[in-house]
C-alpha cells in the first residue's frame, strides 16, 4: 500500500464493527518491501510495546540481513487503555471472545486484501506478551486452520483457556512457542501493584499442550514479567518461526 513508508513504524487505523471502536495499527514493511514477493505476518497484539520496548522490527532486521529468516510484515494491534486490555485481551474479559472474533473475520481479511501475504495458517505468527500473549493463544485455538502459529511471553492461563484448548478440534495443527521467567512465581504486577505468580500456571500450559501433543517450544527463562526480559528472546523467538 503506497500511503505505508517501507522500512519506518506506520501508524493507522481500522474500524471494527464486531468491538465498536477504531483500532490503532502499527505497520512495519521491512526495508527490502516489494510487492513482488509474498509474505508472512507477524502479528502482535501490545503491538506498540513490541516496537516500543521489543524493538521487535530491529531485530527482524538483523536476522533479515544475516539471512537468517523469511520475509515478513509486522502489524501491531494497540490497546488503548489499561482497563480496555483487560477487557479485550484477558481470558476472563468481557470482550476477549470479540476480539477473537475481530482477528478472524476484520482484521485478517484486511491484511490479506492490502497486503501480498501467504494466505494460509502456518503463514500467520500470533505473538503477545501477558494477557496479550493469552487472547494470541485464545485466538489460534479457535481458528486453528486460519492461524497456526503462536508465540508468547509469559501469557496467563487458566480455566477458560483450557476449555478452548480442550475444545479444539485441530489443536494438532498449531506451532506453539512459549516462555516465561523463573522470577515469575511471585511478582508484583506492573498495572495494578498486585502479587502474581505466571510461572506455575505457565507450567500448568506446558503440560496441557504435551499432553495433546502440540508442536511446542517451551522454556523458563532467568528473568521477570517485563519487557527488560522477554527483548532478550525476540532473536530467538523470529528465529523459531521464520528460519529459512
Amino acid at each position: 500500500m503506497t500511503e505505508f513508508k517501507i522500512g519506518t513504524v506506520n501508524k493507522t487505523t481500522f474500524h471494527s464493527e464486531l468491538l465498536k471502536r477504531d483500532i490503532t495499527f502499527s505497520i512495519y514493511l521491512p526495508e527490502d518491501y516489494t510487492p513482488l514477493f509474498k509474505y508472512k505476518v507477524i502479528f502482535c497484539f501490545d503491538g506498540l510495546d513490541f516496537f516500543r520496548y521489543g524493538r521487535i522490527h530491529r531485530t527482524y532486521e538483523k536476522l533479515r540481513k544475516e539471512d537468517k529468516i523469511e520475509r515478513a510484515i509486522i502489524i501491531g494491534f494497540h490497546y488503548e487503555t489499561v482497563d480496555l486490555r483487560r477487557e479485550e485481551f484477558s481470558p476472563n474479559g468481557s470482550k476477549a471472545p470479540l476480539t477473537v472474533k475481530a482477528m478472524a473475520k476484520e482484521i485478517l481479511p484486511y491484511i490479506d486484501q492490502n497486503f501480498p501475504t501467504y494466505k494460509v495458517a502456518n503463514g500467520r505468527i500470533l505473538l503477545g506478551d501477558s494477557l496479550a500473549g493469552s487472547i494470541a493463544l485464545m485466538t489460534a485455538l479457535s481458528y486453528p486452520r486460519l492461524f497456526s502459529q503462536v508465540g508468547m511471553f509469559s501469557p496467563m492461563f487458566n480455566e477458560v483457556v483450557d476449555v478452548l484448548a480442550d475444545r479444539c478440534q485441530f489443536i494438532d495443527h498449531l506451532n506453539i512457542w512459549q516462555a516465561v521467567g523463573k522470577e515469575e512465581i511471585d511478582f508484583a504486577l506492573p498495572t495494578t501493584g498486585e502479587r502474581a505468580d505466571f510461572l506455575t500456571p505457565n507450567r500448568e500450559l506446558n503440560q496441557v499442550l504435551n499432553q495433546k501433543e502440540v508442536t511446542h517450544y517451551y522454556e523458563e527463562f532467568d528473568g521477570t514479567h517485563r519487557w527488560k526480559s522477554w527483548k532478550t528472546l525476540m532473536e530467538p523467538l523470529l528465529i523459531y518461526f521464520l528460519a529459512e
